[in-house]
């Protein structure tokens, strides 16, 4: 299908967000930097969690190239169209992510249409983020700042591109790692509490397994 006709399919204002935005060949980060927001407030619009109010729609429009009333016509959000606090949350279907070992994790830098779930110790319910995912508990003084020992890390298993600052499962070594990504040279920075930990420069031959969706601190 066209460009062109996947745009013209979308019927969300979020689907014609991310649809206009990759027809320009830009990235999240990319489009938040030209409107000065954040990358996860047009994640956020993209996925209906929210929809860009009408001014923002404006600068949307102008920045990528698209018609306002084009835009401004897709189908709201559930949660703009239902504004109980807890309507969105609710509506949002639960899904069983499987919860694997780092051991397991290393299959994917290899095999990435391996199936978590052949491998799943156990599963955990969440209501965010893509249909293929998997839960690690982490063991990594390299990144004890975010994720303390013992944290549940979900990893979007499908998301081989990490945005700047966002923290991706890559594969050193052939080791799975979880660290923070940077571009400008691409890197791999630790996020300790301890000065042990190096920075690891990446290339294109590092695979990037997944990113993290969410964490989960279970006591």
């Amino acid at each position: 299908m066209s460009d062109s006709e996947q745009i013209e399919r979308a019927r969300s204002i979020g689907e014609r967000v991310r649809q206009a935005r990759k027809s320009r060949g830009l990235s999240q980060s990319d489009l938040a930097r030209r409107l000065g927001v954040s990358q996860p407030a047009i994640a956020n619009w993209e996925s209906g969690l929210h929809d860009p109010r009408r001014l923002m729609l404006a600068k949307l429009a102008a920045a990528l190239e698209s018609p306002l009333d084009w835009l401004a016509a897709g189908d709201r959000s559930v949660g703009e169209s239902d504004k109980h606090a807890a309507a969105a949350y609710l509506r949002r279907p639960v899904q069983h992510v499987p919860v694997i070992s780092f051991r397991s994790a290393a299959l994917f830098a290899i095999d990435m249409t391996a199936d978590p779930h052949t491998m799943a110790e156990d599963y955990i319910p969440v209501t965010a983020g893509s249909p293929k995912m998997f839960g690690i508990f982490m063991e990594d003084d390299a990144v004890n700042l975010v994720f303390p020992i013992g944290t549940l890390v979900v990893i979007d298993y499908t998301d081989h591109g990490p945005n700047d600052g966002v923290f991706c499962l890559a594969s050193v070594a052939g080791n799975p790692i979880l660290r923070r990504w940077r571009e400008g040279p691409s890197r791999l920075e630790p996020a300790s509490s301890e000065d042990r930990y190096d920075t690891i420069f990446a290339d294109e031959t590092t695979p990037i397994i997944g990113c993290a969706r969410l964490s989960i601190r279970i006591h």
